[in-house]
């Protein structure tokens, strides 16, 4: 194993520590279904949990340490098999918890369009959230609440939101600054509607790829970059296909929502469904936690090659008249655009950003 390959289980850590808590690593990917017969007070309950990342990713940090302290609160009465790399991407998991082939899932926010689900777009209006104070605010707030109502059209538990890490601009063999520079270029996303509107913003070309094909995407030229987070970039050896990390340019956050299976959370006891929403209102602020604890991640990639781009002024102004067109263009549907103004009321008054950690020496693009 690669030393890098440790580095988000240290971020964890060191968040962890400032919780007095510790992390176990759980489950597996050849479970059997769960059973959850004898729903009742005192019944011993086994879930299945799927996620579409590696444990090492924020996702399954998060995910894990849910897990570990549903088994703690519900005095082991309640157990959870998790199921990292989740097959075939975040729609299928999607559509799996919502048919019952797994009781519980963590689906990016970025695709609940594909099932008629529009409540969580706003948290990926390119450029309305760029800072972690800011999404904390709103993952663990009233917003957030609003927006897991959302889940119940698809016949799905709503739990929490929790954070995978502020995506940035990342360039196979080219820097992606400005918005000029991603015109005429192809830039993967998920099967997002929300996402393809900010790339499009850009000049660029969205083209969908499930998770578990960027690599061979980038390294084939499919693609000549991407959106993505420090995490995904360690996690999936993006460090080998691709050069640049647009370091100071913040598109949108990567969300992911923790749901139940309604059928399934409805047959829990009511200590049972208790247990499961009490500790998922948790997480959303660990996730963030994780995310702005000090990090090895920028040396460890710089070792591996990576070289971290740095947008000018004028470039970031320039950013910003594209995140207007696609907060404009989102607003036209009435809920995106309600959520949106509450996040800008939100905005306006957690005042100026933190100062960003300094880069590793000799890291920085030419």
């Amino acid at each position: 194993m690669r030393a890098g390959s440790w580095g988000w289980r240290l971020v964890a850590a060191l968040a962890a520590a400032l919780l007095a808590l510790g992390l176990v690593a759980c489950g597996d990917d050849d479970g059997d279904d769960a059973d959850t017969s004898g729903g009742g007070d005192g019944a011993q309950i086994s879930l299945v949990l799927g996620y579409v990342t590696p444990a090492e990713h924020p996702y399954g940090i998060a995910i894990d340490e849910f897990v570990k302290r549903v088994s703690e609160q519900s005095g082991g009465a309640i157990t959870i098999e998790t199921r990292p790399n989740y097959p075939g991407g975040d729609v299928p998991l999607l559509q799996d918890v919502r048919d019952g082939a797994v009781q519980m899932a963590s689906v990016s926010a970025a695709v609940w369009g594909t099932q008629g689900v529009n409540s969580f777009d706003a948290l990926q209006a390119m450029g309305l959230i760029t800072r972690y104070d800011l999404e904390r605010e709103v993952i663990t707030g009233p917003i957030a609440t609003e927006m897991l109502q959302g889940t119940e059209a698809v016949g799905l538990k709503g739990l929490a939101i929790h954070e995978g890490g502020l995506r940035k601009p990342l360039g196979a063999t080219k820097q992606l600054t400005s918005p000029a520079a991603f015109k005429g270029l192809t830039i993967r996303t998920p099967e997002s509607a929300v996402l393809e509107t900010g790339i499009r913003a850009l000049g660029a070309d969205p083209t969908s790829i499930p998770v578990g094909e960027i690599y061979s995407a980038m390294r084939d030229g499919t693609v000549d970059g991407m959106e993505a987070n420090l995490g995904l970039v360690q996690t999936y050896k993006l460090y080998e296909v691709a050069k640049f990390v647009s370091m100071n340019v913040n598109l949108w956050p990567f969300p992911t929502v923790l749901v139940m299976n309604q059928s399934d959370f409805d047959a829990l006891s009511a200590d049972q469904q208790a247990v499961i929403t009490e500790v998922a209102a948790e997480i959303p602020g660990f996730s963030i936690d994780i995310l702005t604890a000090p990090s090895e991640l920028p040396q460890t990639l710089c070792d591996e090659g990576v070289r971290f781009a740095i947008a000018t002024p004028e470039e970031l102004a320039q950013f910003k008249t594209a995140s207007d067109a696609t907060i404009a263009e989102l607003s036209k549907d009435e809920t995106t655009k309600g959520f949106i103004e509450q996040i800008q009321a939100l905005a306006e008054g957690i005042g100026e950003p933190p100062a960003a950690a300094p880069l590793p020496e000799g890291c920085t693009a030419n």
